[in-house]
């Protein structure tokens, strides 16, 4: 069983997987809220820590039954595959808990996009369920996205984010795919270089829906895993700890958070608080290859 991310001695060798910690949305909200101070994305960074405060909320309610084992890592079925069932029944209930809590605080807020959530049937409550998952998996989602859609992408992260959290993850030394989430198949929504705690330097990827973190070698591009042609770029006078990592082969990015120059940086806040960066690799030539399901344009290159 991997040691908890947070008692990690520097003597033993790094974990390859990391859990979601208990307080993810907690220290999420925190984050956007400090991120929101004076900026011009403020009240829509507000309107979200809300949300996450909302799903810290919601997964604290849930049920914590025993860690279940896992002996190995398979690359083709994800460690969750089995679970699929029973969070597809989660799922539901926690939206109406995230929707009631919406209902109390978007009315206040001008940055939410309607100040009374629309009501939705069951059926297409699922085809938004069914779009963020395949945003999640990287797949294009042509329809237009609301409200709704973030709140059941709120759900969503909850449920799979408990479940991960379920998981004894094994002891490993290397991965059979880095490309995606090895506990939901997912891919990441950016990477985090550490610092402290015996994982100084190194670089691991955090998953979208589950926020279950995977190692993944530095230097490498990581969406087509060429590793010659990796440069960095950042907004001048922004902050130094939030880069995008472009890859002249595959002409894709993937935003990188580094630790070191911020411990309190947040792959999933900060990325939406650095939308300017998007903007200016974009005019580069480069496209996001990392999707956030908190984003209005449902298209993952």
């Amino acid at each position: 069983m991997t040691l908890p991310e947070q008692t990690l001695p520097s003597a033993v060798a790094p974990a390859t997987l990391l859990s979601p910690k208990a307080d993810l949305f907690a220290a999420r909200a925190m984050r956007l809220r400090h991120l929101a101070h004076e900026h011009s994305l403020g009240p829509w960074l507000n309107w979200l820590a809300d949300l996450c405060a909302a799903q810290q909320k919601a997964l604290d309610a849930l049920p914590v039954p025993g860690r279940r084992p896992v002996a190995t890592i398979d690359p083709v079925q994800p460690l969750l595959a089995p679970e699929y069932p029973a969070l597809q029944n989660a799922w539901p209930g926690i939206y109406d808990q995230l929707k009631a809590a919406a209902t109390d605080f978007a009315a206040g807020n001008r940055a939410a996009p309607h100040p009374v959530l629309p009501e939705y049937t069951t059926e297409a409550l699922e085809l938004k369920a069914s779009g963020c998952r395949q945003l999640a998996a990287g797949e294009t989602v042509l329809a237009e996205r609301d409200i709704a859609d973030f709140l059941v992408a709120a759900a969503l992260q909850v449920a799979w984010t408990a479940a991960a959290r379920q998981l004894a993850l094994p002891e490993l030394t290397s991965l059979p795919n880095q490309d995606a989430c090895p506990c939901c198949g997912s891919l990441p929504l950016g990477s985090i270089v550490m610092a402290g705690d015996g994982k100084s330097g190194l670089r691991y990827l955090e998953c979208s829906l589950c926020a279950t973190r995977w190692n993944a070698v530095r230097a490498r591009c990581t969406l087509c895993a060429d590793g010659s042609v990796v440069n960095y770029l950042s907004l001048a006078g922004g902050n130094e700890a939030v880069q995008a990592e472009t890859c002249d082969h595959c002409h894709g990015y993937i935003k990188t958070f580094f630790q070191g120059k911020d411990m309190q940086v947040d792959p999933l806040a900060d990325d939406l608080a650095s939308l300017a960066l998007d903007v200016l690799v974009g005019e580069q030539g480069y496209a996001r290859g990392t999707p956030n399901l908190f984003l209005s344009d449902g298209e993952v290159v």
